[in-house]
């Protein structure tokens, strides 16, 4: 199972992680992470969309949910992630991947699941960045626990 993460935005961070549970992979792994700047963007998920094509029997697409509301517009007037909603879905129904089944998930569900000591006990942590990279690992990550992983780690950890 393969999972493409987004954080969308000014920098942008963009996440492969992948989960087979079938070849005793207990936990997901990053395959690959990054932050990137608008020109970059849509570079970046072509690549990541080939993920699709390949041997993985699942492919998902998580991307963090962007909702304009009076606050929204009283602190910033930045189209980007907006924007860059707009060419993920571009490019996904490029790719044949429906645009319904992207999973929009709100910001503070993915990182109260996904705290940043989560990430490094899970061994997910990107090193460097502003944090968009990490967001976009929280939601890549929340979409395999929505597919089915259970984050045994976590779990024995905390008892």
């Amino acid at each position: 199972m393969i999972v493409l993460g987004v954080d969308p935005g000014k920098s942008s961070g963009i996440a492969i992680i992948s989960w087979d549970p079938d070849f005793n992979q207990p936990d997901p792994r990053v395959e690959w992470s990054g932050e990137f700047q608008p020109e970059e963007f849509a570079d970046q998920i072509k690549e990541c969309l080939k993920y699709n094509k390949n041997e993985f029997e699942e492919f998902y697409v998580a991307c963090e949910s962007f909702t304009i509301n009076a606050q929204t517009a009283k602190n910033s007037q930045a189209p980007w992630s907006l924007e860059n909603i707009g060419v993920l879905k571009y490019l996904c129904r490029e790719a044949g991947y429906p645009v319904e089944k992207i999973a929009f998930q709100a910001p503070v569900n993915a990182k109260n699941m996904f705290p940043n000591p989560t990430l490094k006990t899970l061994k997910t942590w990107h090193r460097g960045g502003e944090g968009h990279a990490n967001d976009a690992i929280r939601h890549a990550l929340l979409r395999l626990v929505k597919a089915g992983w259970k984050p045994v780690k976590l779990l024995s950890e905390n008892s």
